[in-house]
């Protein structure tokens, strides 16, 4: 089940996000860049998202927090979307994706961007995304990754 996530899931998400990103993108990003940009623990970074705009959503399993995914629907931008290593390659990020098109498309958006990790390029390239450039992302925390630059146009 894909639900709106509530303040007391934050600990849990930013668990997942530190994980994911220090497991899945060491290809990409050398480990002084993860490190930099995982920090300590701060769930915080959750309270800031959704001051901003953003609405997030999280996939539970066994309990735990398996996936979430941020969409800032006025920006029209998919913010982030992040799966735990343990359940990575179980088709957790396609459902979560395309849990985000359907509520993009309810709220209007005929284009979605993001602003893509190196390591998860791939993945939304195979899920309708298209590049549009290269690009610098600094992070809530002002690490600077290098990323691409990405939109899907959602057909109804």
């Amino acid at each position: 089940m894909i639900r709106i996530a509530e303040q007391s899931d934050y600990i849990d998400m930013d668990s997942v996000f530190r994980a994911s990103a220090k497991a899945l993108c060491v290809r990409d990003y050398d480990l002084k860049t993860i490190l930099a940009w995982v920090g300590e623990a701060r769930p915080e970074r959750f309270i800031r998202s959704v001051n901003d705009g953003c609405t997030l959503y999280v996939k539970v399993l066994e309990d735990k927090i398996a996936c979430f995914g941020e969409l800032n629907i006025e920006r029209q931008l998919l913010l982030s979307l992040f799966v735990s290593p343990d359940y990575a390659g179980q088709g957790i990020g396609k459902e979560m994706i395309e849990f985000l098109f359907t509520k993009a498309r309810d709220a209007g958006i005929k284009v979605l961007k993001v602003d893509s990790s190196l390591n998860a390029a791939n993945f939304y390239l195979r899920n309708g995304f298209v590049e549009q450039s290269k690009s610098d992302f600094t992070t809530q925390n002002g690490v600077v990754l290098k990323s691409i630059k990405m939109e899907c146009v959602l057909t109804t």
